[in-house]
């Protein structure tokens, strides 16, 4: 957790001495008078005792402060995963030179609560162990004597503030670094079920294409037989394609014969008819005008012997 960075897991620690304004001698009687119960602790001695983790009167159990967790360190369960070696975005990627950077589990070293350990390491070849103590108080000292870092009127707050921070760290930081974890891990598992997603139509597709290989293996000895078959069954079918086309024509023709020949009877049938009753009616025509004649021819014979 970068919290952590200030204030490293083994060594130097913060301890909170409640001060009183009693002595010794005064302070050891007031303890055992609690522990016994004789007389009720003061406000100082209540503060103190809470400090301590000690039961005050009444209490069965010890109360539980935030003090308890204390430096303590979130170790997770497993490592981060790192990339491959022979990953690369591109081709052109130069892994020789300009590596990934590695993502590290625990936060750096550090010395008087908030100077990295790397910034120490290189005076000791030089100066031993104390030289970057000196160069940075020297610097710090040189920084504020030539007022090139000037405090301010409550510039002597950052101190509290940074006692806040340290305290607040050291007590929550491993609660703070086990939610992350969890959130980091559950992340990770979402993007992997989306990958599985991904990949399914490709398992499937390569299980089709295994059995589709191991098919066509097994076909491939008898391939000359199946192909032979399949002209037989081709020449077939165009036989049977031919034999159905040619009966088609023959009916074709047969029924256009019968419909010709139907057409023709049909045809001498109409003009022998209309032969016969125009000749029927012809004949009925010619006698009445025979009758007509004949009726005037008389009707003139009349007319010329009425006279006589």
């Amino acid at each position: 957790m970068s919290l952590s960075r200030l204030v490293p897991s083994k060594g130097t620690r913060v301890l909170i001495i409640p001060i009183q304004s009693r002595t010794a001698a005064h302070a050891a009687p007031a303890a055992a008078a609690v522990k016994t119960g004789d007389e009720e602790p003061s406000f100082f001695q209540k503060i103190a005792l809470r400090f301590q983790g000690i039961p005050l009167k009444g209490e069965a159990q010890r109360p539980k402060t935030m003090f308890d967790d204390l430096d303590k360190e979130f170790v997770p369960p497993e490592p981060l995963p790192a990339l491959p070696k022979d990953f690369k975005e591109g081709p052109e990627r130069d892994l020789a030179n300009f590596p990934y950077p590695a993502r590290s589990m625990y936060p750096p070293k550090t010395r008087l609560l908030m100077v990295p350990d790397s910034w120490c390491t290189p005076f000791h070849k030089i100066t031993g162990t104390s030289g970057p103590y000196l160069f940075y108080g020297g610097l710090f000292a040189f920084l504020v004597n030539k007022e090139l870092w000037v405090f301010e009127e409550q510039g002597h707050m950052l101190v509290g503030w940074l006692i806040f921070y340290l305290l607040v760290s050291r007590a929550v930081g491993h609660k703070l670094d086990a939610s992350l974890y969890k959130g980091y891990t559950e992340r990770m598992n979402y993007f992997k079920g989306l990958i599985q997603e991904d990949l399914k139509d490709a398992v499937e597709f390569r299980k089709t294409s295994a059995a589709e290989t191991e098919s066509l293996a097994t076909v491939k000895e008898a391939f000359p037989t199946i192909l032979k078959e399949n002209m037989q069954l081709q020449l077939e079918a165009a036989y049977r394609k031919n034999v159905s086309n040619v009966s088609n024509e023959l009916q074709r023709r047969i029924n256009f014969l019968k419909e010709t020949e139907e057409a023709k009877t049909r045809f001498e049938r109409d003009i022998m008819l209309k032969w016969i009753v125009n000749g029927v009616e012809k004949q009925t025509q010619d006698s009445k005008d025979f009758r007509l004649k004949s009726k005037a021819r008389s009707s003139v014979h009349q007319s010329l012997l009425w006279p006589f």
